[in-house]
């Protein structure tokens, strides 16, 4: 789901009504530019949707082995309490929402999922007794949501990669992307990003190519008739529209408070 649609992008543009395809095409092009920039510093994806996971990421056995016993409907088994992460999950996606439930499956032999029969109904586990996640906040639907996007355990969470499968909702949705929502307001996200393409828009246009001129480093800065010429002031482009960074500071400041950096511990 893109956060932002072109349509607005061109509106933003003064395009709305008036778009050649030529400058559609470049629109487009800088939208998902922007975009995938914001998700790259955000660390995660801000539209809401369902999605499926499996964690750990990778092994995380150290020490001694140790084990305690534990039983599933169809099968004993020995848990290596040494194996064992953490007390805390960290899902990607952020915040978590309570609706739908959260479907959480432990398949010590899951094999994220490749092996055959892998994560049946007898390993779900249960949201409130088994695990439960950090909800801080309600959203304007009555749902709870939780903001940093950790499930506690009942015990330790195991260390085999792709032994624990998550499936759940996360992201804000259109209305609190766009500052419509009487509770959560994510606007800057979308802001950000209108900001971000239109500046790759102006950008890629001020160097747009032109039969007398070729391609432009920046705005001309003074033009003559006879015997035509012109100069450019590229310092000048850099000031309008910023340097070669993928975000520009100003944007990575408006979205600081949206970023989900407990996914780099």
């Amino acid at each position: 789901m893109s956060i932002v649609d072109i349509s607005e992008l061109l509106l933003q543009l003064g395009l709305s009504s008036s778009a050649t395809d030529e400058e559609r095409a470049v629109s487009l092009a800088s939208l998902t530019s922007a975009e995938g920039a914001v998700k790259r510093f955000l660390r995660y994806d801000p539209g809401q949707k369902l999605r499926t996971e499996f964690y750990p990421r990778q092994d995380q056995r150290i020490g001694n082995v140790q084990g305690v016993w534990e039983v599933s409907a169809t099968e004993a088994y020995v848990r290596q309490e040494s194996g064992a992460s953490s007390s805390e999950l960290q899902l990607q996606h952020i915040p978590i929402r309570s609706l739908p439930a959260i479907d959480l499956r432990v398949d010590y032999d899951g094999k994220s999922g490749a092996r055959v029969g892998s994560f049946a109904v007898a390993t779900q586990k249960t949201e409130g007794t088994d695990f439960w996640p950090n909800y801080d906040t309600v959203d304007s639907g009555g749902n709870s949501a939780c903001r940093d996007g950790i499930l506690r355990s009942n015990g330790m969470w195991p260390a085999t990669a792709g032994c624990v499968k998550v499936v759940y909702t996360a992201g804000y949705t259109p209305e609190e992307l766009h500052g419509q929502d009487a509770i959560i307001d994510a606007s800057p996200i979308v802001e950000a990003v209108i900001d971000e393409a239109r500046r790759r828009v102006e950008k890629m246009f001020v160097r747009k190519k032109s039969a007398l001129t070729g391609f432009a480093a920046g705005p001309k800065s003074s033009e003559s008739l006879g015997s035509y010429s012109y100069s450019i002031d590229s310092s000048l482009a850099a000031k309008l529209y910023g340097d070669t960074k993928d975000l520009l500071d100003a944007t990575m400041q408006r979205l600081q408070d949206y970023v989900h950096f407990g996914w780099d511990l």
